[in-house]
Formats: structure tokens, sequence, C-alpha cells
């Protein structure tokens, strides 16, 4: 759905010179004929940008932008980006590009939500705001990168590894600017469903609260392009709803505050992150009781703690998971068990907690099946990830704190 965008039709008002808001540019991108797709749409915005950051004022005002940001590696929402200082760049825009307001707002809406920054660590603190740089943008992490330098000229770049040229990504959004995680209070609002469950809370951030926690975890790659920076790794917890479907009971992200903070950005991870509170447990039991849960991990390509897939596709790599393992797929929370959790027989599927298709895919990275039951947990872990059926593609470890 479409944000409405008074700015946009103020800045219009204020900046236009002729009937038809056109401007025009001696070193423009010419008027584009794409049909508004969203990579359409996000390839042309990201060339429109490129151009615009020509001007070494309006780049040093992005800098300054960027440089000021408190969001994970910099990033900042682009459409509160062009709203600042009094639209500035929303303007030079469409200035400094042949455009039209129209065809900006087409590309905004089909785009949706955007983020910018410097992927690359390294490049985030080396840029000087020089005019050496490209804006790049790709869709899936599997696509190549498109990146357009300041005259607007594309550049296919390597998909494995970035240029020497650094790169300002403009890409979908991933980062929640507006509900910044609290450090002193853990809320599953996000995962209810209206039934109850998943709305309990967890106080305090010191790790030592009842529940069951996740203290290692290892990725076999980072399933995300290096355009779209660090990996947003996410384990998600599942049980049992209405009709035989699925309710989600948790969310364990470098996002999600307190004692579910948890942020992997390398294929190695130790520590101590909550993955199912007692407080959740105990709601969902009341409900369900006896029920097991299912536990799931996944990249996040968009909105943190929020599906985004391709519902039949994953549900086919679950499915064919359940298959290889007779449906040994889900665990039995156990309060007398060092590791907290036992294998058990799913007796849901996952369909209704894949029902948001809204945006871009997430990476559906596997399903949990005990380590007991597929015979190769490594490293002392207790459970492996599992996608497309026997296909491994990490491994964890859960220990029960009373």
């Amino acid at each position: 759905m479409s944000r409405p965008v008074p700015w946009l039709l103020f800045v219009v008002i204020a900046t236009a010179g002729c009937a038809d808001h056109e401007f025009s540019s001696a070193g423009g991108v010419p008027p584009a004929t794409h049909a508004v797709t969203a990579p359409s749409a996000r390839e042309h915005l990201a060339q429109m940008l490129a151009v615009a950051l020509a001007d070494p004022a309006m780049r040093a005002a992005v800098k300054q932008r960027l440089d000021a940001s408190s969001a994970a590696e910099g990033k900042v929402e682009f459409r509160s980006l062009m709203q600042a200082d009094q639209s500035a760049l929303l303007a030079s825009l469409i200035r400094s590009n042949s455009a039209t307001a129209a065809e900006l707002m087409a590309d905004l809406d089909a785009a949706r939500g955007l983020e910018l920054y410097l992927p690359v660590a390294a490049q985030r603190a080396a840029w000087t705001g020089d005019g050496n740089y490209l804006v790049a943008t790709i869709a899936d992490d599997s696509d190549v990168p498109v990146g357009f330098d300041s005259r607007g000229a594309p550049h296919v770049l390597d998909r494995a590894r970035p240029p020497a040229l650094p790169v300002l990504a403009l890409v979908p959004q991933e980062t929640d600017f507006t509900r910044p995680a609290p450090a002193h209070v853990v809320t599953c609002g996000d995962c209810d469903d209206g039934s109850g469950v998943g709305s309990g809370s967890v106080s305090g951030s010191s790790g030592n609260a009842p529940g069951l926690y996740l203290v290692q975890s290892h990725m076999t790659e980072t399933f995300e392009s290096w355009l779209k920076g660090a990996p947003e790794f996410e384990y998600h917890v599942y049980g049992l709803g209405d009709n035989g479907q699925s309710v989600e009971l948790a969310c364990t992200s470098e996002v999600t505050g307190g004692v579910y903070t948890w942020n992997q950005d390398d294929l190695d991870w130790s520590g101590s992150a909550m993955l199912l509170s007692d407080v959740d447990f105990k709601a969902y039991q009341a409900k369900h009781p006896g029920a097991p849960i299912r536990i799931v991990a996944w990249e996040d390509d968009d909105e943190p703690c929020v599906d985004h897939v391709d519902v039949s596709g994953v549900s086919a790599l679950i499915s064919a998971v359940d298959k290889a393992y007779t449906a040994v797929t889900s665990g039995k929370v156990d309060p007398w068990y060092v590791h907290g959790i036992h294998g058990a027989t799913s007796i849901f599927n996952l369909v209704s907690a894949l029902r948001n298709v809204i945006l871009s895919n997430d990476d559906f990275i596997g399903n949990a099946v005990e380590g007991t039951i597929t015979g190769d947990a490594p490293n002392g872990s207790n459970w492996v990830l599992k996608t497309n059926g026997t296909v491994t593609t990490g491994w964890f470890t859960t220990m029960r704190k009373q």
C-alpha cells in the first residue's frame, strides 16, 4: 500500500517552473520509459541519485546524514533522507535529472521502502564524500548488482566481491527506523495473531530470565549479498495455531531487544540469547497442552522479524525436510533437560506463518532437526538446520535456564 507524500507535492510546487513540472539538465538522465516495477524503480532511483550526488554540496549533505546515523552500518531511510533539510535531496533529484514529479512518485511507490548506506565497512570508514563513488542497487541476493556513476552510466558489478570504488547501496529496507527496540523489555507483540499467544514479556536484559536459550550457532554461509552489508540472521519459534496451522511465538534477532537480542555477523557465534521465554511458553501451553514447537532460521531481507517469503517454495523445502526425517522436525520443551528441548513429531505446518509476501523474499535457511535424528550434529551442537530434505545449512546449541 503506497503512502501519501504531501511533502513531494510541496517541493514540486515550490520548485516547478512550468505547468507539467518537468525539469531538465544538460547532463541529466533521460526520461525513463521503463515499466514501473520494483526492480526497475530501484534502478532508476539509484541512477537519479548518482547524478544528483555529482553536486558537491548535495553530496556533502548526504554524507553528513550518513555519518550522523545511529542505525546499524550507518543506514538511513531513503524517504526520510529526501525530506531532510527542506527536502533538498528530493528537489535535487528532480532538478538534476530529466524527470517529472509523477515519474518520481511512481518510482518511490513501486520501490517501496528503501535504505541508503555504504555496506562495505572499509569504504564506509574511508570515503570522505568526494566524487569517486557509485550508487548501486540489487533486488535479491542472487542478482548481479548494477551501479551508476555521477554521469548516470551503468556498471555491472561482481556479485561476489565489491569494487575498489566506494559504493553507496540503495536497497530494499531491512531496518525498522520507526520503532527502536527497547533495551529493558522484550515483547513478542509482532508475533501475536490475536490469540493471545506470544504477547508475554520478559523484563531485564541480564540473560537470566527462565527459558530456552541459544548458546552457540553456526551458519554454512552468510546468505547475504555484499551490497546488503552484514547478514541479519534470525531464529523464529513457531507453535500450533488454529486449524493445524502455526503461530509465531518468538523471534530472536539483532533488533528484538533485551534477552532476545542476538547478532551474528560471522559464520560462528557463541553467547546467550533467549529463544523462548517461560512466559510465552506457558501461555502457549495453556492453549495447546503438550504441543511441540518448531525452530526455523531465516536471513532477513526486509522488515526484521517479519516473514516475507515465497510461501509455496519455502513450504516445499520444509515438506522435504519433514519427509526425510519422518516428520520428527519439531521440539518438545522439557524443563528438566539440560538442553531444554527434545526432538518431537511435528503436528502443524508453517503455511499460516508464511502468508506475508508483500515485499521481496527473505532467505529460508533451515528447519531445526535434533542432532540425534539427523546423525550429523557437529561441535557438540544438539540441533541441525536442514533444508530441501537433508541439506545442512547450519547447526546450533540450546540450553535451559531455570
